[in-house]
């Protein structure tokens, strides 16, 4: 049997006199639950360690008022059974150490025996999907829920118990309404087809960016027409977005005025991944993915906006304002461009100002390697006289957890508290640091004011259980720790969510099937390639001069059409925009 630690005789001393008297416990704290949220863990719960996540995520745990089903008649764990999960997810890989300290600390939270099923990779999970050995619950990435049941492999789960077991869970689902279209069953709301774990990193904290040699724009005199404001040292922070003029004004004079003042021609203009970032798009009018048009939904590469883009492109690539190898999509080659002072203008999230993760790149190397450099961040291009549109994720929805068909209630009662305390430590801050950072006071401590994990040990992602088992509970607090950064925080009142200046240009397409209604998912794989394919293949030809746009422009529309185009654009008609749908589940 595995070891465990000693659980606070106090606190099972109240557990027993709860349970000997019949009254029903209290659901945890959930200070870790929303952005809203400020309360802490009292100091003198800290000390119980685990065993302070058990009364959050236990049997007792109170129900919401409206709950149309008794709480006497949700089910519950068996309390004379020892139970056992199997569980496999993110970082249950060969290299995972059985009976972790999160793993470990989890048992004695929740009396049972955990085993983390090893897979590796995709192939290992579909051959393990395919022979039936599926674990009691499980984060599958990539495997849809329309997949799961056809193969009837799991199980719905009853709403009433997740409102019970994962109180911190539903306090997400509550703040974020589009979660619940997105999980439950379309014909039974009062169950859940699969549960999805939540982070916000990338709905109000990781938000796309340009930055701009902002030495360079100084050097050279330009009028940037946006409010600009120094956040720290060499860290500047605009507004609003460049307009698209300025924007052209700014690649030229960085192409052809020696901004750098070497006395060489060695810079170059416009450098990025691609062709298709959305801070291309956003100057002239549109974004990526399923755009509004007059009440219908269209695809960005059909719009009169994508054409005027595609023309505007190679306009500054015929006068040398965008850097040829833009269309290699070498990552790395533009980097180095950024890093050694060749380029100065560079598109990436806001989250590539953190030094926990991101010091070989942009534009965080550049600082390292050139002391005189500053930069300049925008939330990006705009038309002239026109606003930012950048795309952001519908919800801080996060991967599928699914649980296996045969699991009864009362063994998914149990599951659910798992949930709680891995994903959101039922409650307890100390005890969801520690899904993520380790030991608390060896692996991690709070920082000064107790707002924040320090790292003692700076331990790879799996190493003692970290992650494996709280990848999914990355809300409001732990999407706030991952991206406490001096110099990131310095421009939090600009893209911080949901009071971030920047947010009010973040917006979702226009229309999906978060609730897979639709055939959707079926004729996208079958069209999408070949007109993935087609688009890209004229793109490029445009920019490069190789095609004649206006002449040709009729022709790309009709060879989409012969593609599927319209097929696959008939599917959105049967959906609601996002923003309807948003709105029906906030009332």
């Amino acid at each position: 049997m595995k070891s465990k630690k000693v659980i606070s005789l106090l606190l099972a001393g109240l557990l027993t006199a709860g349970m000997m008297s019949g009254c029903g416990g209290q659901a945890g704290n959930d200070a870790s639950g929303g952005a809203d949220s400020k309360e802490d863990t009292p100091a003198e719960t800290k000390e119980e360690d685990a065993s302070a996540g058990e009364d959050a995520a236990g049997d007792d745990a109170e129900t919401p008022a409206d709950d149309a089903v008794a709480d006497d008649d949700i089910p519950a764990p068996d309390p004379n059974e020892r139970y056992e999960i199997t569980y496999t997810g993110y970082w249950s890989d060969s290299t995972y150490e059985d009976g972790s300290y999160c793993e470990t600390m989890l048992e004695d939270a929740l009396d049972c025996d955990i085993t983390v099923v090893k897979q590796e990779g995709n192939d290992a999970l579909n051959v393990m999907l395919a022979s039936g050995e599926m674990p009691d619950c499980a984060t599958l990435s990539g495997k849809t829920s329309a997949w799961m049941y056809e193969q009837e492999l799991v199980r719905t789960i009853p709403r009433n118990m997740v409102e019970k077991y994962c109180p911190s869970l539903i306090k997400n689902y509550d703040e974020n309404p589009l979660l619940y279209a997105q999980t439950l069953n379309p014909e039974n709301d009062q169950e859940f087809n699969f549960l999805a774990g939540v982070t916000f990193q990338f709905v109000g904290y990781y938000l796309n960016c340009d930055y701009y040699r902002y030495d360079w724009i100084q050097n050279l005199g330009i009028d940037l027409g946006v409010n600009v404001e120094q956040v720290s040292d060499r860290l500047y922070v605009a507004d609003d977005g460049i307009e698209l003029s300025k924007f052209i004004e700014i690649i030229d004079a960085f192409v052809n005025q020696d901004p750098d003042g070497n006395g060489e021609n060695d810079t170059v203009g416009v450098t990025g991944q691609n062709l298709t970032h959305g801070q291309y798009f956003s100057a002239y009018g549109f974004h990526s993915g399923v755009n509004e048009v007059d009440g219908k939904a269209e695809m960005y590469y059909v719009l009169p906006e994508y054409k005027e883009f595609l023309k505007g492109f190679a306009e500054l690539n015929a006068r040398g304002l965008v850097d040829p190898d833009i269309i290699q999509g070498n990552r790395q080659l533009m980097w180095d461009k950024v890093n050694s002072g060749n380029a100065g203008y560079y598109i990436v999230s806001t989250n590539a100002l953190q030094s926990s993760w991101a010091l070989d790149r942009p534009p965080l190397q550049l600082l390292e390697r050139i002391p005189e450099a500053t930069i300049l961040a925008t939330p990006g291009i705009k038309p002239d006289g026109g606003t930012v549109q950048s795309l952001v994720n519908p919800s801080p929805a996060y991967e599928n957890f699914f649980v296996r068909a045969d699991i009864d209630d009362q063994k998914l009662a149990k599951i659910l508290q798992f949930v709680e305390l891995a994903w959101f430590g039922g409650g307890d801050k100390d005890f969801h640091a520690s899904m993520i950072y380790g030991e608390k006071d060896v692996d991690w401590k709070w920082n000064d004011e107790g707002t924040a994990p320090v790292k003692i040990n700076n331990l790879a992602n799996g190493e003692r259980g970290t992650w494996t088992f709280g990848q999914l509970g990355q809300d409001a607090d732990i999407s706030g720790w991952i991206a406490d950064d001096p110099l990131f925080n310095a421009g939090n009142k600009y893209w911080t969510g949901p009071d971030g200046s920047w947010m009010k240009f973040q917006h979702p397409e226009y229309k999906a099937d978060i609730s897979n209604v639709t055939d959707l998912a079926t004729i996208n794989a079958e069209v999408s390639g070949d007109i993935n394919a087609y688009v890209g293949e004229y793109r490029t030809q445009v920019f490069l001069g190789q095609k004649d746009l206006d002449s040709t422009w009729d022709e790309y529309l009709a060879e989409l059409e012969r593609l599927g185009y319209s097929r696959l654009m008939g599917e959105y008609e049967k959906l609601d925009p996002l923003q309807d749908i948003i709105a029906s589940y906030g009332n």
